[in-house]
């Protein structure tokens, strides 16, 4: 599914399906499962709350964007995450979940009160330079949840 055969319910749908196996493999894991460690460095709680802030992340994004402001900086992904871990890592358990829920309930209003062109049109917003910010939904929803599914599924270490 590309982005020129979505319009906004396709989006919601594809979104929603994603999170549907994201909740499958966080809800298998107890709580002390959640924080095993399953690589270097990051915990199942590690993972949750990454997916948290990128999902913060495209919601405040639009929100700039449709203030007429540019992001406040472009980083290195690697950076941001950086920053998002360590901002996070001691948090509860219980905060990152109820913090992550908010933000995916963040993520479909903000797909909701989205017009087509914002969501759709490429050049809407300058700034994306020429993607559309459903792209952007999509890579900080359903497609973020699927490349780290495997990674939750890990064996703690």
């Amino acid at each position: 599914m590309t982005t020129s055969t979505l319009d906004k319910a396709a989006l919601v749908a594809a979104i929603r399906a994603g999170r549907e196996r994201l909740e499958a493999a966080v809800t298998s894991f107890d709580d002390a499962a959640m924080h095993d460690r399953i690589d270097e460095v990051w915990t199942r709680k590690d993972v949750l709350a990454h997916l948290a802030a990128w999902e913060r992340r495209v919601v405040e994004l639009l929100e700039r964007l449709r203030a007429g402001a540019a992001p406040a900086e472009r980083v290195e992904t690697d950076e941001l995450n950086a920053r998002y871990y360590a901002a996070d890592r001691d948090r509860s358990l219980d905060d990152i979940r109820s913090g992550e829920r908010a933000a995916y309930d963040r993520l479909l209003a903000a797909i909701d009160s989205a017009s087509d062109e914002e969501l759709f049109d490429g050049g809407h917003f300058a700034w994306t330079d020429g993607d559309p910010l459903a792209d952007w939904f999509r890579g900080n929803g359903d497609e973020h949840y699927d490349e780290h599914l495997d990674q939750l599924s890990r064996p703690a270490r």
